[in-house]
Order: C-alpha cells, then structure tokens, then sequence
C-alpha cells in the first residue's frame, strides 16, 4: 500500500473514531453514569469467583459458610438487578441517539441541491436512516457495553489471576495476544464482505423502489413478471452476500469456541492437580475456572465484534456520504424581486456516462416582462437551462446573473422564493389541494388561494371534489386527472408571485380550451416577471415575445 492510500485509510479510520466517539459523548448521562457503574457491575462480577472460592473453602474447612454465602448472594442479587436497569438505560438512550442522528441526516440532507437530492430518491437515503443509523444505534447499545465490559473484565481477572497464581496469570497473559493474532486475518474477510452487503442492499433498495414505482402501470397491463426478475435477482444477490457473511461468522465462532474450550480444559487440568498435591485450597480450583472463563470470555467477546464492527463500519461510511457534504453556498445578497437574468457563456454537463455537455458556451439575457420560448429537439438542454436559471443546477463553466451580480454571491432561500415552476411532470405532494398549492405556506391566505385558482383555471376542480381544498390528493394525485393535476401545479406556481416563471411543456395535458384560456393567461402574466416557457405546442410559442432556439453542441 502507498504512502497515500494509507493516509486516505487512516484518515478515514479516524472519521469513524471520531463519529462513534461523538454518538457516546452526545449522551452525559451515556458517559458519567452508565459507563462507571458498568464497570463497577464488571468488577462486581470478577469478584463472584472469589466468593464462590471462599464459600467452598467454608464448607471444605468446616468453617461457618454464612458470611461467605451472603456475600455470594448479594453480588448475584445486585448484579441480576443492575443488570436489566442499565439495559434497559442504554437501550433508551441508543434510541434517542437513533433519532438525533436521522434528524441530522435529514437536516444535512435539506441543504443538498435539488439535483444532489435525485440519485437518494431510490430508496438510498431511506437506508441510511434506517438500516445506518440503526448500526451506530446497536453500537451504543450492544458494542459499546460488549466492549467496554469485556475490556475491564480482561485486565481485572488477568491481576486476579495472577494475584492468585503467577503461572496461570503468566499463561492467560500469553495466551490472550495469540488468540487475538490468529484472529486477525478474518477482519479483513469481514471487512470486505460488508461492503459487499451494503453494495447488494444499497442496489437492491434502488431496484425494490423502482419496481413498485412502476407496478401499477405495468401491472395494468399484465405485463409485471417479465420486470420481476431485476427484483428477484436483487435480492438474490442480497441473500448471497448475507449467505456469506453468515458462513464466515459461524467458522469464526467456531474456532472461537475451540480457544475457549482449550483454555477452559487446560486451566482446569492445572489446578486440579496443585488442588490434589496440596498446594492450593480446592475452592481455588472454581475461582481459577471462572476467573480464566471470565477472562477468556471477555476475549472472545473483544474478537467476537469482528462481525458486527465491519458492518458498524460500513454504517458510519455510509452515513459519513451525507455528512461529508460541502456546506450550501450562502451568498450574502438577499433580494425582493428578479429584475434581470444573464447567462454568460455557460456550460453544464451531467456527471457519469452522459458526461458530454448538454449546454454549452450558452448566453442570453432574460428581462422582466418577456416571455421567452426555447425551441428545439429533445436533448438540446432546454429543461436544462430552466434548472440553472433556478439554482436547481450550477454550471460547470461561465456565470449566471441576477439582478446584475453573480448568482453565487445570492442568497439561495430568498432567490428560490421568487420563483414559480411548472414541470412537464406535475409532481404532487402527499396532502391535501391546500397542501399543494401552499406548500404549506403560512403566509398564504385564503384570498391567495381563491386568486390563484381562478388564474389556474382550478375551479370547476374544486368545486367537484368532495372536500374542496381539503380533499387528499397523494403523491400521484390519483383523484386528479392529468390536466386537473397540471392546473394544480399552475396555481401552486402562481400563488408565490414569482419573479421568474418556468413553464416547462405546461400545456401538454391541457384539452383544447383550456390550452387558449392559458395562451391568453400567459399574456397577463408577463407584465412584471420573466417567463421562460418549453414547449412543442406552435400556439403556445407565438404567444411568446421572443425565441432562442437550442442545439446539440459538438
């Protein structure tokens, strides 16, 4: 390995660090009081072999067994007790652990750009906040304390032991870095079938969303099972990978077992024979078996989150994609109204296999009160050039101007508020007409409402469903028709007022009439705004005041 692909993996070991660190040290309550009585509920437990060797040695001796047995008692009661209350603490506190960290993923995720937000539409970002921040969730709750117990009991029962018995403590000692060497090479294994895990689920998650996305529509036409097969091989390869996963954790379990065994066996045989030459009491024999099995435990406790770290790891990258997102822009100029809209020689080009750019050397000058019509074939960047005149895309090359300064010197929530869009696809959200037209928008009011329905042509809409405005709709909009649903994303574009109104293939779904009552809207809406209009529809496009005409670029 290089000298750069080193620092690159140490780098990101130390992200994860400092992730997991950060999810423990958000909780006090998690660090000052769950962690020390933990460890004084370990040590607790080390002390049970003494107790139990003293016990014993009571009966063996013919001495008074009640002192011994009380004290026995009372470790094993407090530690039944202790035990599920600081269970059930971590538990709870992992939880809301949990939930912090899906609100942070959502709120990072609100300052992505409209076109950074598209590839986590598929069911990606639904796996982070699920199946992610779940993982960092089973680490506060299961690592952390698996870990942070088996550490104490390791080193406190290696001193016991040793206390007791040099040789055993010497033994256990040697053996502990032996068990953990012969271990190593399965982290790697580890490694690398978790993130093969999470690639097939990732993958799968995409196909599983797109399939049930277009279900109704091929299953209208009883066409599904010939698209089924993407989603059974999908989550075939997902049960593959966790096939493998599952073989490997059984052999390393297995072999854990054996070290186990082997130890146990060896510590038994040992003292049993200083138990029979007399040179150690008898009731030492138990205390030396439980304290090399609580020892040899805790080892195999630290070896056994192999499995479960590597995943924990391939959780915290994942969630670290979101994290790892450079801050908004924020520019610094705020503005009430869209005077004016310059493209200077701006290229824009889609990442990945399409990388050849779709606009190219493009300028024009937008003003207030023209409607403005881009003309040409599909493919020749017309939704494009819509998208980077609203910020929902930044070009790779050349400047965009509002108002005469740089588009990244504005401020991006007061620019975005002043603009309306109308897509060719009506995109509703889950909610009521209200809902839809709003935005859920305070600010609106009723009069609002009424003003932008009666431009829209909604009306008759309303007045036909059975709850007026108050009628649910969904994402689909499956009351609406395709027009009813077009006019719904009119008003919902009108009711801001905006400065810059994109229209793009807006007439598409609209009958005859309603295409000529909107020809004529289109008219009124001019004064005071500008209008960017895409359309195939020639009625449409006289209507405009002037015409650009794009084009494939070499």
């Amino acid at each position: 390995m290089d000298s750069y692909s080193k620092s690159v993996k140490n780098l990101a070991g130390f992200r994860r660090t400092r992730f997991l660190a950060s999810a423990i040290l958000s909780s006090p309550l998690i660090v000052f009081v769950y962690s020390p009585l933990l460890v004084a509920l370990t040590i607790a437990g080390i002390a049970v072999p003494f107790a139990t060797g003293r016990f014993i040695d009571s009966l063996v001796g013919g001495m008074s067994p009640v002192a011994p047995f009380v004290l026995l008692a009372t470790l094993l009661l407090v530690r039944s007790v202790m035990t599920p209350c600081l269970q059930r603490f971590i538990l709870s506190r992992s939880r809301n652990i949990e939930l912090n960290l899906q609100r942070r993923v959502l709120d990072t995720v609100m300052d992505f750009s409209p076109y950074e937000l598209v590839p986590l539409a598929d069911g990606t970002l639904v796996a982070k906040l699920t199946r992610d921040a779940y993982a960092v969730g089973g680490f506060v709750s299961g690592l952390y304390p698996r870990l942070l117990g088996a550490v104490v009991t390791m080193f406190a029962a290696s001193i016991a032991l040793n206390s007791r018995s040099p040789v055993l403590g010497l033994s256990f000692v040697a053996f502990i870095p032996l068990c953990i060497v012969l271990f190593i090479p399965f982290a790697r294994r580890f490694a690398v079938n978790s993130h093969n895990v999470r690639t097939k689920s990732d993958r799968a998650f995409a196909v599983l969303f797109d399939s049930f996305r277009s279900l109704p529509f091929l299953r209208t036409l009883n066409v599904e099972r010939r698209f089924a097969d993407s989603s059974r091989q999908s989550l075939g390869d997902f049960k593959d990978g966790n096939c493998a996963m599952d073989g490997l954790t059984v052999t390393f379990g297995a072999l854990l077992g054996v070290f186990l065994v082997v130890g146990e066996i060896a510590v038994l045989g040992v003292a049993g024979v200083f138990a029979a030459k007399g040179a150690i009491p008898v009731g030492d024999v138990v205390v030396y078996q439980m304290l090399f099995l609580a020892a040899m435990q805790s080892v195999q406790g630290i070896v056994s989150l192999l499995p479960e770290t590597a995943a924990l790891r391939e959780g915290v990258d994942s969630l670290n994609e979101i994290f790892a997102h450079a801050p908004p822009r924020r520019g610094g100029i705020r503005i009430d109204a869209v005077e004016g809209l310059e493209f200077r020689n701006v290229t824009f080009a889609y990442p990945g296999a399409y990388a050849k750019p779709v606009v190219k050397d493009f300028s024009a000058t937008f003003r207030v009160g023209n409607v403005v019509a881009l003309v040409g074939a599909n493919g020749t960047g017309k939704t494009t050039i819509l998208k980077l005149a609203t910020s929902a895309l930044e070009p790779q090359s050349g400047e965009i101007l509002v108002n005469g300064s740089p588009m990244t010197a504005i401020d991006t929530e007061s620019f975005r508020r002043r603009v309306g869009i109308v897509f060719q696809d009506s995109l509703l959200v889950s909610g009521t007409v209200r809902d839809n037209i709003t935005l859920r928008d305070p600010v609106f009011t009723q009069v609002d409402i009424d003003e932008a329905i009666a431009l829209s042509g909604l009306e008759e809409v309303v007045k036909r469903l059975p709850l007026g405005l108050d009628t649910r709709v969904g994402l689909w909009g499956q009351s609406l028709s395709g027009g009813e649903m077009q006019r719904l994303a009119i008003a919902r574009a009108l009711i801001r007022k905006p400065s810059i109104l994109v229209l793009d293939e807006v007439t598409n779904h609209l009958d005859a009439e309603a295409r000529e009552t909107f020809g004529k809207l289109l008219r009124c809406l001019a004064p005071g705004r500008i209008v960017l209009v895409v359309s195939h529809d020639p009625a449409l496009i006289n209507l405009c005041d002037e015409k650009i005409f794009c084009q494939i670029r070499e």
